[in-house]
């Protein structure tokens, strides 16, 4: 299923936890927000549209990595002499061409989730530190795998529950969970729009529902 489809169910969770509780129309908007958020936080394993909105852009690591190859030429040119100086093109050479090639978006994603993380950790915020992990978690799996199975959404309440412990609104455990649920069944091959379905108890049973 497609990312906006997850958004509109996610929000529409939302609303219905929203009547549930009774919310103000403030937490109303509040919880159809998170609730369309928190929908695209299973696809964080594959370049989907949260994981791509958040992400730290390739091209900034690729610039430091060229202007790191072009200042190492420029120092080799000038500075070195022989051997020294021809290993210093050589690397430069590398700076500038390699990172093009293997820089990518799990990478970067990667990078991100530990930025996160180093940030929670530095103002002392433990639900941003959570936040970090399950974003390092998502980038080292494979698609529609651990992140889609129950073992996820443990990950994931986990996260939900120190965000509300924090942020102590009515409902906001609920929704936070019920809509990343609600990602894992909307993925589920009992809906014509979808060839595969969701491995709900990977990796000990891998079967697709």
């Amino acid at each position: 299923m497609k990312g906006t489809s997850h958004m509109m169910i996610g929000a529409a969770t939302g609303i219905g936890v929203a009547v549930w509780t009774q919310s103000p129309p403030i937490n109303t908007a509040l919880f159809v927000c998170i609730g369309a958020v928190t929908a695209l936080v299973p696809d964080l394993d594959v370049n989907g549209k949260l994981a791509n909105k958040i992400t730290i852009e390739k091209k900034w690591l690729v610039l430091f990595f060229t202007v790191a190859g072009l200042l190492l030429a420029l120092y080799s040119y000038f500075m070195l002499f022989g051997m020294k100086q021809a290993s210093g093109f050589i690397l430069s050479v590398g700076l500038l061409l390699l990172p093009r090639l293997f820089i990518k978006q799990r990478m970067m994603l990667f990078l991100t989730g530990a930025l996160v993380l180093y940030t929670g950790w530095y103002i002392n915020e433990s639900w941003i530190m959570y936040i970090g992990l399950f974003i390092l978690f998502a980038s080292l799996v494979s698609h529609r795998t651990w992140t889609h199975s129950i073992i996820g959404i443990l990950f994931f309440y986990f996260v939900a529950a120190e965000i509300e412990r924090v942020y102590p609104i009515d409902g906001l455990l609920t929704v936070l969970v019920l809509s990343y649920m609600s990602h894992l069944l909307a993925d589920m091959k009992m809906l014509p729009a979808n060839k595969k379905g969701t491995k709900f108890f990977y990796p000990l049973w891998k079967k697709e529902f």
